[in-house]
């Protein structure tokens, strides 16, 4: 699991369940901090792909922060595996819990990109295809672990 800033306003994060109740903590601190040391608000890029379900304490404790950090979100791009579509109709109902159009859920890059793309920079849209070529796995960065 991670959550990251490397470049500009992208936020980058990545998460891989199970998680015990002190990783979701750790987690959630990790999502925190990344979302209240910026100065603008962020462009959030997920990948989800990995995961199958959410477990209710993950998904109540996902949208509590989403909502608590609305306000600092620019946008927010969650890409889930293509053939799970209970599992993005799922996250689609979280997403309107969370109470913020501007966070969505999609099972193709491409249609993330789309949604992402207006709001990013260059280098930022650049970084986004990095990570996620990556499948979300820690990338040499020239910020990595900036904050």
């Amino acid at each position: 699991m991670q959550a990251r800033r490397s470049v500009g306003k992208l936020a980058e994060v990545v998460f891989r369940p199970p998680m015990s109740f002190e990783e979701l903590s750790a987690f959630i601190a990790q999502v925190r901090g990344v979302v209240q040391a910026a100065e603008e608000p962020l462009v959030f890029v997920c990948d989800w792909r990995d995961v199958e379900q959410l477990d209710a304490t993950f998904a109540d404790t996902i949208v509590w922060t989403m909502r608590r950090d609305n306000p600092r979100v620019l946008a927010n791009g969650i890409l889930v595996g293509a053939r799970n579509v209970a599992f993005s109709d799922h996250v689609e109902q979280l997403l309107r819990e969370a109470k913020k159009p501007e966070r969505q859920v999609f099972r193709h890059r491409a249609d993330l990109a789309a949604f992402l793309d207006p709001r990013l920079t260059r280098e930022e849209r650049r970084r986004r295809d990095l990570f996620l070529d990556d499948n979300g796995k820690v990338t040499a960065s020239p910020a990595v672990g900036r904050l």
